[in-house]
């Protein structure tokens, strides 16, 4: 018995002074990729938009955030019209690499909210 408390007591030792490293927030250009790709999918005028520089913004809730930033759309027709975008993403799963893991939670464009699956942002 007195073996395997040390050794239960060693692992515990171990692991509080090393404890495993959190699984760390996906990096800001791939929130940017996944809220585009879900702005895409949602509204077809944007289908063929150029996109300009994006922020994010991290939201107080866990694997949650906001991005704003730029479009322009029109130019297959010649109409070229610039809208500014925030666009709210979670992720759902834990293979933030995989498409299907990031839902779109709000979309507003030109001051115009397009999505609101509801909650704070």
């Amino acid at each position: 018995m007195g073996m395997r408390f040390l050794a239960f007591a060693l692992l515990f030792g171990l692991i509080t002074l090393f404890p495993l490293p959190a699984k760390s927030d996906p990096s800001d250009s791939l929130i940017i990729q996944m809220a585009l790709l879900r702005m895409v999918e949602r509204l077809d005028f944007l289908a063929n938009a150029s996109f300009g520089p994006s922020v994010v913004h991290p939201q107080p809730q866990s694997r949650y955030w906001a991005v704003v930033g730029e479009a322009v759309s029109g130019a297959m027709t010649g109409h070229m019209k610039n809208h500014v975008f925030v666009a709210a993403v979670r992720l759902i799963c834990d293979d933030d690499g995989k498409a299907d893991c990031w839902r779109l939670e709000k979309l507003a464009i030109d001051n115009q909210i397009v999505l609101d699956r509801g909650g704070e942002l």
